[in-house]
């Protein structure tokens, strides 16, 4: 009698198990698929402030998300960010949500293009890189006037931050640029590193500035 109910017993269990382990299999991939993730940037705007990157990230992460590169820059009191973020689709409208709820923050999220091509930082090598720096009296159009010689002499810039202050004793705004800058082999015809640094130093002169391009990376072949 006891041999017979543990032979019920036995069968019963073992169907359970089955069940509870086609459950879990389910489950499981019922949560990969609720969990796949794509690539979105954020771009936001805002008043600078205590934390604010920080709540930003929060966001994202309690959203089910991942932060992935970022940059930012402070321009005066506001404060710009881009950042590269792996999220579920399902989570971009209780994102945006949050996002606009923050304070003194306009955000907005785009799909990441998927580019298979090589970029040009893949593939090409780097001719010519230099350290820009300026520093003198302000005047409108500056930038505009040096990244005119840049680009007209085979120059792109990779990064640039501006800043202005008073000069000491006041009445005067002293401005600052600092930047780099560089360009792909093959270099232009007629590419020259001196006529380029003469050119920014006769401009420098003309708007009360020191202007100077010094070589980071010079790979020209003889």
């Amino acid at each position: 009698m006891f041999s017979t109910a543990r032979a019920v017993v036995r069968p019963l269990v073992a169907r359970s198990t089955r069940i509870a382990s086609t459950r879990r299999l389910y489950s499981s991939s019922s949560l990969i698929a609720q969990t796949k993730q794509s690539q979105y940037i954020i771009n936001a705007v805002g008043t600078d402030r205590l934390g604010i990157v920080h709540d930003m990230t929060k966001e994202v992460i309690d959203a089910g998300g991942n932060v992935g590169a970022s940059q930012a820059a402070k321009l005066g009191k506001y404060f710009s960010l881009m950042m590269l973020v792996e999220i579920p689709d399902s989570a971009i409208p209780d994102l945006e949500k949050s996002l606009a709820g923050m304070t003194d923050l306009s955000a907005s999220l785009c799909p990441a293009m998927e580019d298979t091509t090589p970029t040009a930082s893949a593939t090409n090598v780097i001719g010519y890189k230099g350290a820009l720096t300026l520093e003198g009296a302000d005047h409108p159009g500056i930038v505009h006037k040096v990244t005119k010689i840049l680009s007209t002499n085979g120059l792109n810039i990779d990064s640039m931050e501006t800043t202005d202050e008073l000069a000491p004793g006041g009445g005067t705004v002293l401005f600052k640029m600092m930047g780099i800058a560089h360009a792909y082999e093959p270099l232009s015809h007629g590419f020259n590193v001196d006529k380029i640094k003469q050119e920014l130093a006769e401009l420098g002169d003309d708007l009360n500035c020191d202007i100077e391009l010094i070589d980071l990376e010079n790979q020209l072949r003889g």
